[in-house]
This record gives C-alpha cells, sequence and structure tokens, in this order.
C-alpha cells in the first residue's frame, strides 16, 4: 500500500538542516521501492561525489544522481570505490579529499579507516586505520589485537567493533556506532573529534535521549550539526529497526522522536539519506520489494482535476449536513484526485455554520480483518481532516475518527460498485 509521508518541524535549523526540513514538512509522498532494485540486497548508502549517493551490491558499487523530483533514473558503476573493504556507509569529505569507512581490521573487527585521494592516480589511496586516542595501537596491548592498555580500556574494557561513520562539524568530527564494552546496548552511537597530528579524541558517548540501554543504535546521519537521523530496534516503534531524529547540538539532543508509520514498518527500515537538492531514501525489507534489502524512494503525490468529472453513481446529499465524499481506492487512503473539486465545495458549505463542529468519519468496504480496516478508516479520516486544514479550515473545529466496516452504506456488498460506496469519508456536525 503506497504510504503519505508528512512531518512538520517547528525549530530554528541551519541552512542544511532547513533543506531537509522543508523536504520533510513540504508536503504529501508515496514511498515505493525504486525499480533499481535487484533479488540481492541493496547495501548501504552514502552521500558522495557532487551530489551523487552511493551504495553497494555484492561488492560492485553504484552511484547514481536523485533527478529534480527526489526519484532514482539511472545508476552507474563507481569502481573507485570498490576494493577498498568498505563495510556499512562511509563519510565522504570534500574539502579535504578524504573518505571515512570502517571495514575489518587486523585483529578481526572493524575498526574506522581513512583513505585519500590521489589526483595523480585518480583513485583512493593511502588507506590507514584511524589513530583514536584510548583504542589506537600502544607500545602495551593485548595479544592479537590493536586495543591498547590504557585509560579508556580500564574505563570501559574496549571496544569490539566501529561502524557507519557520519561527517559532522565541518569534517573535524565523525559520529559513528560502536559496539563498546563500557556502553549501554549492544550497539550505541558515538563520536570523535579531530584533534592535532591526525590524532582522534576519545570517543564520546551520545547522552540518554539517544541511547537506550536496552536496544541497539546505529546508521546515524548527521544533518547540518542540528538533526540527527539513526535506526534503533527499541520499543515503541513500529517493529524491528525503525529510523528516529533528535534535534540539537553537540551532545544536547532532544528526545528521539520515532518517524510516524508512514515511513517505519514491522520490518526493518534503517539508513535514511537526502539527496542534495532533492530525494528522500532509505533501506527497508518489508513486503513489496525485490529483495531483502531495498531502497525506498519518496515521490511527490500529483493532484490533477478531470475537467469532464462523470460519476458512475449519482450523489444524493442527505437532509441536513452531510458529506458523503467517495475517493478511495481499494486498500488506500490517497484521495482520488478527479474528487478533489468537492473538498473545495465542501469547504464552501461548512462556513455556512459558523460554531459548529465536524465530524470527519473514515469507512472501509468489508474486505481485510477489522482491526486493519479501522487503521486505514482512521488514516483516511485524517487525510481528509489534513486536506481541509490546507484550504484554512480550523483544526478546531474538526474532529477526525476511523470506523471501520461497522457502517456500510450498502450491507453485505457483492460487486465492486457496491464496495467502493463503503470506502467513503464522512463529514457531518456533531453538534447540532
Amino acid at each position: 500500500m503506497k504510504k503519505i509521508f508528512y512531518l512538520i518541524l517547528t525549530v530554528g535549523l541551519s541552512l542544511e538542516a532547513y533543506s531537509v526540513e522543508s523536504r520533510l514538512s513540504g508536503g504529501m509522498f508515496d514511498f515505493e521501492s525504486s525499480d533499481i532494485n535487484t533479488s540481492a540486497k541493496e547495501l548501504p548508502m552514502s552521500p558522495y561525489k557532487d551530489g551523487k549517493i552511493a551504495f553497494f551490491r555484492n561488492d560492485t558499487a553504484y552511484v547514481f544522481q536523485p533527478n529534480s523530483e527526489g526519484m532514482i533514473n539511472k545508476i552507474e558503476i563507481c569502481p573507485e570505490l570498490m576494493g577498498l573493504g568498505i563495510d556499512g556507509t562511509f563519510a565522504y569529505d570534500e574539502k579535504n579529499n578524504k573518505l571515512y569507512f570502517s571495514k575489518l581490521g587486523e585483529a578481526e573487527k572493524n575498526d574506522l579507516f581513512e583513505a585519500t585521494w590521489s589526483k595523480e592516480e585518480k583513485k583512493w589511496g593511502k588507506v590507514t586505520m584511524l589513530q583514536i586516542r584510548g583504542i589506537m595501537p600502544q607500545p602495551l596491548k593485548y595479544k592479537n589485537s590493536s586495543l591498547a592498555v590504557s585509560r579508556w580500556v580500564q574505563q570501559g574494557r574496549g571496544a569490539s567493533g566501529l561502524y557507519n561513520p557520519s561527517l559532522g562539524k565541518g569534517g573535524k568530527r565523525i559520529y559513528f556506532s560502536g559496539e563498546f564494552k563500557s556502553g549501554k546496548g549492544s550497539r550505541d552511537l558515538w563520536y570523535i573529534d579531530q584533534e592535532a597530528n591526525g590524532i582522534w579524541s576519545r570517543p564520546v558517548l551520545l547522552g540518554d535521549s539517544i541511547v537506550n540501554g536496552q536496544s541497539s543504535e546505529d546508521y546515524p546521519l548527521i544533518v547540518g550539526d542540528t538533526l540527527l537521523f539513526f535506526a534503533s530496534d527499541r520499543a515503541g516503534g513500529e517493529g524491528g529497526k525503525d529510523i528516529y531524529m533528535s534535534q540539537g547540538e553537540n551532545n544536547q539532543w532532544g528526545e528521539a522522536q520515532v518517524l510516524p508509520d508512514l515511513i517505519n514498518s514491522s520490518a526493518n527500515d534503517f539508513n535514511i539519506i537526502f539527496g542534495k537538492t532533492s530525494g528522500i531514501f532509505f533501506i527497508s525489507d518489508r513486503e513489496g520489494g525485490k529483495g531483502s534489502d531495498d531502497i525506498y524512494q519518496a515521490s511527490p503525490l500529483y493532484v490533477t482535476h478531470d475537467t469532464e468529472l462523470a460519476l458512475e453513481l449519482p450523489l444524493d446529499e442527505p437532509k441536513g449536513f452531510h458529506w458523503v465524499l467517495f475517493f478511495f481506492d481499494l486498500d488506500k487512503y490517497v484521495m482520488k484526485p478527479e474528487y478533489e473539486v468537492q473538498l473545495d465545495e465542501l469547504v464552501e458549505a461548512m462556513k455556512e455554520f459558523p460554531g459548529a463542529t465536524f465530524e470527519i468519519s473514515g469507512h472501509t468496504d468489508s474486505r481485510g480483518d477489522d482491526n486493519y480496516n479501522m487503521r486505514l478508516s482512521d488514516k483516511r479520516a485524517k487525510f481528509v481532516r489534513e486536506l481541509l486544514l490546507k484550504r484554512g479550515v480550523d483544526p478546531s473545529v474538526l474532529v477526525a475518527i476511523g470506523k471501520g466496516e461497522t457502517e456500510p452504506i450498502v450491507p453485505n456488498a457483492q460487486t465492486e460498485p457496491e464496495h467502493e460506496q463503503n470506502r467513503r469519508v464522512d463529514v457531518k456536525i456533531i453538534n447540532e
């Protein structure tokens, strides 16, 4: 089922974060599996050169450039990213021609590495492990391990893996997920800051508003140093991994908010990423894709009017104020565009009843189980409410409610035209 994503952020953001905010709050989108997906896993995405987005499929690296509508038209093989051993996301520092990524190190665990771009050879070279205080090699170390016997180890008995870096502070800070014995969960979010001589600071654990001791946090994405997106399997989401967002700065982050079920699902949803000028993408293993992990993209909904609209079913308006709107396909809560003109007429009629409160009730046909139909009808009601709000109706006079299949116009419907009459939204006055 296609879904609509509508999210409003209300705090002041940096210019880069504002670009993301405007995309998230700019309207309604369908989220769908991209046509470029295959039966193989599409491995995590990362921002790359010239506004392109890179991802791996098996051992092959690909890049794509979102079009003006934020969609993926085509992909190209990117040989320069292959052979580096990149595992998961990477962080590209355009200003300093650096690439930061996780890969398997000598101690049979994932460490963070950097590569420097060679202009002469036109490839990534000089791959070296990051020198991070507390976990970088020291004269005295455990056998077959890169962990030093240091103050960090004494405090927290070391790290068993560092993953999925994201770059902040103009390239001077790296956020990443790590498995430290001094952490709170199986995998937590940390950051390190660049110091002099290429050394990085001791890892700092993000605050309690982000890190949850009962869950695993991963795939951090920092936007404009004020928005942090990440995936977590904590309780309170839709199930599996869900995508969360927090607003803040430095290590002062607000409470993490799960993105609504219009983007998250009961499956694993993770690795959200934004095109430089357009596009919202994430990876999910939900049903309906082509493989176990697919790239999902947001495409805008376009509303058009049919100037020669002819309804197959005549709509007789009942006595009193009671509008019956038919514009839903089976299993959908996106409005049929040809019926949008009814909403304009509805708004004009509502103006004739100042002080009235209106109930917007969503309904379904009898197909599908009761719980699913109740949720679907609620979404239909809320969808119409949002469209009325966009037309200037006072939110305080609107009450949206889902009634599932409990109030059919045609009981025991058999034919499609009969089912269609039951897939509706009613609007009536409830304080006459």
